[in-house]
């Protein structure tokens, strides 16, 4: 009966968020980050939808997909000296024309987590136990930011359903005003 329960109604799944600060020549800020593992079921075919939208950008196909695997996503924001970035799969992404079908896509998804309910946001305990920490953040270890013991008392924090939510509605604000002011 508990397998019912765990059913993914989307095919995003394992979704956390980290925040972490970065160094930069500019100085040090605060990254936003979501990790999920997107893959395609009957009501929804995100990993696919991300794998079409790579094939619509310029020669970056290859840099944005994931080292861990193709169906793994890290997004990040981060603001360093009043420019606004944002990483996908720890790849800069430019804010031209070119990269514009991304960011529309990274604005729906962020928002679709955002609306997403408790039962729809499905953690497997087996990637918590063994892939979070070296997924989390684009080819870091959360572990060796913050300590081992610290991870794991935080690992579920990580995980927080509302936390996760917030953190996707903060994303699509970013990715909204940095879309506002390119079309400015």
């Amino acid at each position: 009966m508990d397998k019912i329960n765990n059913i993914s109604f989307t095919g995003i799944r394992n979704i956390g968020n980290v925040k972490f600060a970065r160094k930069s020549p500019y100085g040090k800020a605060i990254s936003n980050n979501l990790s999920m593992v997107l893959s395609d079921d009957y009501n929804g075919k995100d990993l696919d939808e991300f794998l079409n939208i790579l094939k619509k950008m310029p020669k970056t196909e290859l840099s944005l997909i994931n080292s861990q695997g193709k169906n793994v996503l890290n997004l990040e924001s981060t603001q360093v000296a009043g420019s606004k970035w944002i990483f996908v799969n720890g790849y800069p992404l430019k804010m031209d024309d070119a990269h514009l079908p991304m960011y529309t896509y990274l604005a729906k998804l962020s928002k679709k987590i955002a609306g997403m309910t408790d039962k729809e946001m499905v953690v497997n305990q087996t990637y918590k136990d063994y892939a979070a920490d070296e997924i989390l953040i684009y080819k870091s270890k959360v572990s060796e930011k913050i300590g081992e013991d610290n991870f794991r008392k935080s690992l579920d924090s990580y995980f927080d359903r509302g936390r996760v939510r917030a953190a996707a509605k903060e994303f699509n604000d970013f990715i909204q005003k940095m879309m506002k002011d390119y079309f400015s």
